[in-house]
């Protein structure tokens, strides 16, 4: 039942971001003056010259990009990328030796989005843009493939968070950083808007507190994660003349605003370097450490954790073999090679000889 509800939900959030994309909604989680809107959230003039017509919407409620401190050759991915906006403005900061990617599950939205690359490239002379199919639930993106993770007001529309922050962690780096600008809860939202499609799609009723926001990052593997809020007037979404936030708008208690009930916040996180090795890695290479250092108790304990940690008894006595040789110092690592090779050519002859009769 719960997967059902959820396809029901990305259905209905797919269909709301494809009106917007053909023109028939003028806005979602901005404003309908959307140069003037972004500038007003920290977009500079030199950011949005880059842009191919049509890729900025008004569908942001941060500037991710600059929180992230792109730099040259790095491979950035944004999740539900629309028609490109952060995404062309990524591509421009990381270069031509980078990569920008963008993953977005509506159809409409990537075909406006891939239509732009060509205009992007004749402004930039670059051509490290991608757009993928796909849902943020389930990327289409290898592991450990990425240095940049961003996002723009998008992991609110998502049924399933966690799922989203725990993909997030595969697909970054170790090392790698997240910055995702979202909406979050001030206080609980009147049931009448959380029940709203239409606050749904416009980036609402989804919304949580950011102190859940924090959890699922946590949950999900994530480190030195900070936020801070953007006290930007979110009450210019109010201000929309969409039905999306009229709506909202006469749903709300009498004499209360939106902003009374969402702020606009930027989340940032890393994954931890040391996500590249796993724990029975980790507790054989603390086996010939133990042995090098000649420390009895330490080696009893590491052997105890690499076998509940899977090691076989050939990694273990292997792991012993290394400390071992290393314990003996260089010479000895040289004289045991040396003699290896050595063996490798004997059979090697003996071999030719074997087939020479």
């Amino acid at each position: 039942m719960a997967d059902e509800s959820n396809e029901k939900i990305r259905e209905t959030v797919r269909n709301g971001y494809a009106d917007v994309a053909k023109g028939k909604s003028k806005c979602c989680c901005g404003s309908s003056t959307s140069d003037k809107f972004a500038e007003g959230i920290g977009y500079t003039n030199e950011e949005l010259e880059v842009l191919p017509d049509g890729a900025n919407m008004g569908l942001s409620c941060g500037n991710p990009t600059a929180v992230a401190g792109l730099k040259a050759g790095q491979v950035v991915l944004d999740l539900g990328s629309g028609g490109g906006f952060d995404v062309f403005i990524a591509a421009k900061k990381v270069g031509a030796n980078g990569k920008s990617i963008g993953v977005d599950m509506t159809a409409e939205m990537l075909g406006k989005a891939r239509a732009g690359i060509a205009k992007f490239t004749e402004k930039t002379g670059l051509s490290n843009v991608e757009f993928r199919l796909g849902e943020i639930e389930h990327l289409p993106v290898m592991d450990n493939s990425v240095d940049v993770v961003i996002s723009n007001c998008v992991i609110n529309l998502s049924p399933d968070k966690p799922q989203v922050w725990n993909e997030i962690a595969r697909v970054l780096r170790p090392g790698g950083k997240v910055c995702v600008s979202d909406l979050a809860l001030k206080k609980p939202l009147p049931e009448a808007v959380r029940e709203m499609v239409v606050a749904l799609v416009g980036c609402v009723a989804g919304a949580v507190t950011i102190d859940e926001t924090i959890k699922m990052a946590e949950d999900a593997g994530l480190v030195n994660i900070q936020w801070t809020a953007k006290e930007y007037a979110v009450d210019v979404m109010e201000d929309c003349n969409d039905q999306l936030y009229q709506s909202v708008k006469k749903a709300l208690p009498k004499g209360e605003k939106l902003s009374d009930y969402i702020v606009s916040v930027n989340v940032t996180a890393m994954k931890s370097m040391g996500e590249i090795l796993s724990t029975k890695q980790k507790e054989l290479i603390a086996i010939g450490a133990s042995v090098t250092a000649h420390c009895q108790s330490c080696l009893t304990w590491h052997l105890d954790k690499a076998r509940q940690a899977g090691a076989c008894d050939k990694e273990t006595d292997m792991a012993l073999s290394i400390g071992k040789a290393v314990g003996k110092g260089s010479a000895s690592v040289m004289e045991s090679f040396i003699d290896e090779q050595r063996g490798q050519c004997v059979k090697a002859h003996e071999s030719i000889c074997q087939r020479n009769g």
